[in-house]
């Protein structure tokens, strides 16, 4: 199986990779592109991405996808929605359409890298399981969930495969929970 995990930061995606991984250690896991850029000095850290940044995050995850298409069970922190969903959300607050940035060009691209993909599992915000952090910006962490929930539920940007992958499973619920939801999933079509 070939899987990401996504959705808006602090909502446990990393947490339920590591639980993933403790009970299938013959999953291999991707950091998420953020971290693999940081570690090679390319990107600064920010808590608000820019435009510019999220097309380098962008780029990376579709190389990770690309790169990593001819091994089995692997796990991705994040996947090319990700840094879509964050784009929507920025260029939203600038009044600006997606298809007129350079992230839209990549679309085929990503498309093509989705293709890859068995399964999307999509950490939703919900009012029973949230996430709360006082030192994020709740305003700001909401309208990135608002978006991701256009794009995996609305397909606003037309960016997914026309064939049926991948798979997008919504997951909330607590540690175990989420756990449990996943290997269902996944091995219900083994």
């Amino acid at each position: 199986m070939y899987i990401a995990v996504s959705g808006t930061h602090y909502m446990g995606k990393s947490t339920l990779i590591a639980d993933f991984i403790k009970a299938h250690p013959e999953y291999s896991t991707v950091i998420e592109p953020y971290y693999h850029l940081q570690n090679q000095k390319e990107i600064e850290l920010s808590l608000e991405p820019t435009i510019e940044s999220l097309v380098e995050q962008l780029d990376q995850s579709i190389e990770d996808l690309n790169q990593h298409a001819s091994k089995t069970n692997v796990i991705f922190d994040r996947c090319p929605i990700d840094f879509i969903a964050y784009a929507l959300c920025i260029l939203q607050n600038d009044d600006v359409n997606i298809h007129d940035t350079e992230i839209s060009e990549r679309f085929p691209e990503v498309k093509k890298a989705l293709n890859n993909l068995d399964f999307i599992f999509f950490l939703p915000m919900t009012k029973e399981h949230i996430i709360e952090y006082p030192e994020e910006n709740p305003t700001y962490r909401r309208a990135a969930d608002s978006a991701f929930k256009k794009i995996y539920r609305d397909d606003v940007c037309d960016i997914f495969p026309r064939y049926g992958h991948p798979k997008i499973i919504e997951l909330w619920g607590d540690r175990l929970t989420r756990v449990k939801k996943l290997e269902s999933c996944l091995f219900s079509v083994l």
